[in-house]
């Protein structure tokens, strides 16, 4: 089983849910750590069972939703939509990353990113989208009576 967890239609991290469970907020202490002021702090736990994987909300603020639903428990599904904040997570009961990645014809890596480097990240992906191209206009400096006057006299 895996979560995969997006931000803007880009994937930002995949994470595999082998055994236990896995916390979902925004304090660094999380496994998925969603750095949004509409993500409480332990927002979320996603346990594996011997039935399954089982979304606990744990009282967020906000709420969590699956499939565009709010949730307080939910036996989760091959292809459920986890929504966090801002934040989509995938879950996946298929084979993990490590196991597809061979079955494709073309691979992509998985990349492991800190919280502070996701921020960063979604800082700069977030300037080039609303970035227009800016031009340095230097207003022409207005000069004060007094200027001039100090001007004319040569001390400035």
């Amino acid at each position: 089983m895996r979560l995969v967890l997006k931000f803007d239609g880009q994937e930002v991290q995949e994470f595999v849910l082998e055994k236990g469970s896995i916390s979902i907020g925004r304090t660094a202490k999380n496994d998925i750590v969603i750095d949004n002021l509409a993500v409480s702090g332990i927002h979320a736990i996603v346990h594996n069972t011997d039935n399954g994987a089982v979304l606990e909300d744990m009282k967020s603020t906000n709420g969590t939703f699956v499939n565009d639903k709010k949730v307080h428990h939910h036996n989760l599904k091959d292809g459920d939509i986890i929504n966090v904040g801002k934040h989509q997570i995938l879950f996946y009961t298929g084979a993990t990353f490590t196991d597809s990645v061979e079955s494709c014809e073309q691979s992509e890596a998985t990349v492991m990113m800190s919280a502070d480097f996701q921020q960063q990240l979604q800082k700069e992906l977030s300037k080039k989208k609303t970035a227009a191209p800016r031009v340095a206009v230097k207003k022409p400096k207005e000069v004060s009576f007094w200027g001039k006057f100090m001007k004319v006299l040569g001390f400035s």
